[in-house]
């Protein structure tokens, strides 16, 4: 019951603060838009504007914000490719990375470590278990929905989950 007092208050101040009325307009303001003629009250705006209007044109500074640093150069995109962190803009975009197979074995709990020529490591998480991978093998690694991985080698269609490790 106290919520709910407290609610229609905060309503009453705020419709109360923002009412816009005639009362709150001058009265040339009024004049002007009592007037019929589009041009004619377009004009008579226009007046007001530049009666009223201080000119501080030449106290306005335009400054843009700094940018923020960019990831200039590919070789970084694709070392951070698939880390957890928060991403730039340009990482987002960076969304597939090609590589090749260093070395491929499957561990104790049957799921792919692969290891790519750029020292990246790769685990399956799950996936398609017909997949097979060996050294020299071109792959495709992918950026998912949220935040997921998905690896294939070139010119096939099987695909598995996969998360790095290193």
């Amino acid at each position: 019951m106290k919520f709910i007092k407290i609610i229609i208050l905060v309503a009453t101040i705020w419709a109360s603060s923002n009412a816009v009325t005639a009362a709150n307009l001058t009265h040339d303001l009024v004049q002007c838009a009592n007037i019929k003629s589009e041009k004619q009250r377009l004009q008579c705006f226009d007046d007001y504007i530049n009666k009223y209007s201080t000119e501080i044109a030449g106290d306005i500074t335009i400054v843009s914000e700094p940018k923020a640093t960019e990831i200039e150069d590919k070789a970084e995109l694709v070392s951070s490719f698939g880390q957890a962190h928060r991403y730039s803009n340009q990482e987002r975009e960076f969304d597939e990375m090609t590589s090749t197979v260093k070395f491929a074995r499957k561990n104790l709990h049957k799921k792919w470590e692969i290891e790519l020529e750029n020292g990246q490591v790769w685990v399956e998480k799950g996936g398609d278990k017909r997949a097979k991978f060996s050294e020299g093998d071109p792959i495709v690694i992918t950026r998912g929905i949220m935040n997921s991985f998905k690896l294939k080698k070139v010119g096939t269609k099987r695909r598995i989950r996969v998360n790095r490790t290193l």
